[in-house]
């Protein structure tokens, strides 16, 4: 697991993030639930979870809180979001094991290992390109068992352009007219983060932006079902929508030769 941080008040920072991703994110406590629960219904007691972009580990920690003989490992490439979820997580002690690596390759994947019962992500692929994405599927059915799980909540888009149109709108409307509270916006919490580690704000949480491949409302749902099935994943399925955001994935095919 990354090194926590003795200086800071990480769990300040923790719930700054939350609050932030909140400000954006339409049910994000919901999400997680029905992530939680869709995994549960598949791999009642599994046994190794791999969260994608794990980021500060607010997933993760909803895993390893609900099955308590879970073994977690988290993927990001940003350590700055990592050094949150290490102090996050550093209750969980040796369930969690924490490692920065860049999704678009294959370099996580022999610290990951593999035999994983489910694999989940929240707000993160969307990041990747269509190219990349699909490559990542194809590298998530290796490191699966059969029958595991594969569930991803994010910006999920219509095919239909008035559709998109519109909940572009919405979610511009709730931006703009909703009361946050105190809740950051992006930009400001990355240079108030930066600010308390005492480094430049370029130098952490810029990876996304240097990096920015895809489209910000994501892939329509179709071409997330046709990709995962290409990739050996039957039962593919949407399991919770809400405007522009989704929770879809799919289940490792089983051969029944096996």
């Amino acid at each position: 697991m990354t090194q926590q941080s003795n200086t800071l008040d990480w769990r300040q920072w923790v719930e700054r993030f939350d609050r932030m991703q909140a400000r954006y994110l339409i049910a994000r406590r919901a999400r997680f639930d029905t992530i939680v629960r869709v995994v549960g219904a598949v791999r009642p007691a599994p046994e190794r979870v791999l969260d994608l972009g794990c980021g500060t580990g607010s997933l993760s920690e909803a895993i390893l809180e609900e099955f308590p003989g879970c073994m977690l490992v988290g993927v990001d490439v940003d350590q700055s979001l990592l050094a949150l979820a290490a102090n996050r997580l550093g209750r969980f002690g040796k369930r969690v094991s924490l490692i920065c690596a860049d999704l678009r390759t294959e370099s996580w994947m022999p610290s990951a290992g593999g035999g994983f019962d489910a694999a989940i992500s929240a707000t993160a692929l969307h990041w990747l390109s269509s190219e990349n994405l699909a490559l990542l599927y194809r590298r998530l059915a290796k490191v699966l068992k059969p029958g595991g799980l594969f569930i991803n909540a994010d910006h999920v888009a219509s095919d239909c352009p008035a559709v998109q149109e519109a909940w572009q709108q919405d979610k511009a409307r709730r931006l703009t007219v909703e009361d946050h509270g105190n809740a950051d916006t992006w930009p400001e919490f990355w240079q108030a983060y930066a600010a308390a580690l005492g480094v430049e704000e370029k130098s952490i949480g810029s990876w996304t932006i240097k990096n920015w491949e895809a489209v910000e409302d994501g892939m329509p749902m179709a071409w997330h079902f046709d990709r995962l099935r290409e990739s050996g994943f039957t039962d593919v399925d949407c399991f919770w929508r809400c405007y522009g955001d989704a929770i879809y994935g799919g289940v490792k095919h089983v051969d029944e030769q096996s």
